[in-house]
């Protein structure tokens, strides 16, 4: 009889853990959403979903952003099409916000 191998788990916990932050950031609560995010950024380092999350909820809370890293992410590897309009007007959102502190 052939083991089954254990689900890897990883994705799952990421597509949780990104819920978490936009919930929080939904709920108007910018200072949780920017810790939990921050952590959650040590688990996933570079985690482009998360860096944009934890850039928005840094904008409110008037802490530095640092736009040519968000920036960097409109031409990173995997964004390209629609994706891409999303990461650039997430981008632009967040320098408005920005500008607006």
């Amino acid at each position: 009889m052939r083991r089954r191998s254990a689900p890897d788990t990883r994705d799952e916990e990421l597509t949780m853990a990104v819920g978490l932050v936009w919930g929080h950031l939904h709920a108007q609560q910018p200072d949780k959403a920017y810790q939990l995010a921050t952590g959650c950024l040590q688990l996933w380092p570079g985690e482009r979903s998360l860096s944009l999350m934890v850039a928005y909820a840094a904008a409110e809370l008037a802490e530095p952003v640092n736009l040519a890293q968000l920036r960097s992410f409109n031409s990173g590897p995997g964004t390209a099409g629609a994706d891409a309009a999303d990461v650039a007007a997430w981008t632009e959102l967040v320098a408005r916000r920005c500008e607006g502190m």
